[in-house]
């Protein structure tokens, strides 16, 4: 007969940053990425932004994969439906070791998180969790989880919450966007400010800028 056993083990996760880590540090923005993406391509969004006073740190899902077949481009996620509860634990043990290593090497800055895509859900399920406690949250272009634990609405409630959307993005639609604001507004009674900006499931770097910039503030 067929038994499922989850044993703990040790392991090194990649992480990424871009600026300097240090006492001088003001802010750190933990970026955590969609999709099928690597945490080395989607930082080059940030490259324009990182200074010596704010500094980025990317750490990369845990999922790899072949995006086509079984060879060729390599792509990483954060979970998949199988086991979604264990990966979703997994994720508040790994993000918050990430925490805690930012505190140490930059242990006078904010720590801030700006999540794309399924990195938004991600990060919204983790907060509230040891050690998983940003001073804010840019959320840009990514679907709200419907399965917040108490922790994690506490968490909002004590947090700077931005949400930003394309107007020509296939997956988070108009009609989209208004469902996750009513199913929040009346489940969690939370009501976030969102903002939009012409394009579609992408970074728009001028908005970018300008939003985290307000976030620091």
């Amino acid at each position: 007969m067929n038994q499922t056993h989850w044993i703990p083990v040790a392991q090194e996760q990649r992480v990424d940053s871009l600026g300097t880590l240090s006492d001088a540090t003001k802010h750190v923005w933990v970026g955590l990425h969609g999709y099928g993406q690597l945490v080395q391509f989607f930082a080059r969004h940030f490259r324009s932004l990182a200074t010596e006073e704010r500094a980025f740190v990317f750490p990369q899902g845990p999922h790899k994969f072949y995006l086509n077949g079984v060879h060729g481009r390599v792509g990483a996620s954060w979970m998949t439906k199988d086991e979604r509860l264990v990966d979703i634990a997994n994720q508040r043990l790994y993000l918050g070791f990430v925490f805690q290593w930012i505190k140490q090497q930059a242990p006078k800055a904010t720590i801030h998180c700006v999540a794309f895509s399924q990195g938004v859900a991600t990060i919204m399920r983790c907060i509230g969790h040891p050690d998983v406690q940003p001073s804010s949250i840019l959320a840009w272009a990514g679907s709200w989880p419907p399965d917040l634990d108490e922790t994690n609405r506490a968490a909002l409630e004590e947090l700077r919450f931005k949400a930003c959307f394309g107007t020509r993005d296939e997956y988070i639609t108009t009609e989209k966007q208004q469902e996750m604001r009513g199913y929040y507004l009346e489940k969690y009674n939370f009501e976030p400010s969102v903002s939009v900006y012409e394009g579609g499931h992408s970074f728009d770097v001028e908005k970018l800028a300008q939003e985290i910039a307000i976030l620091e503030k």
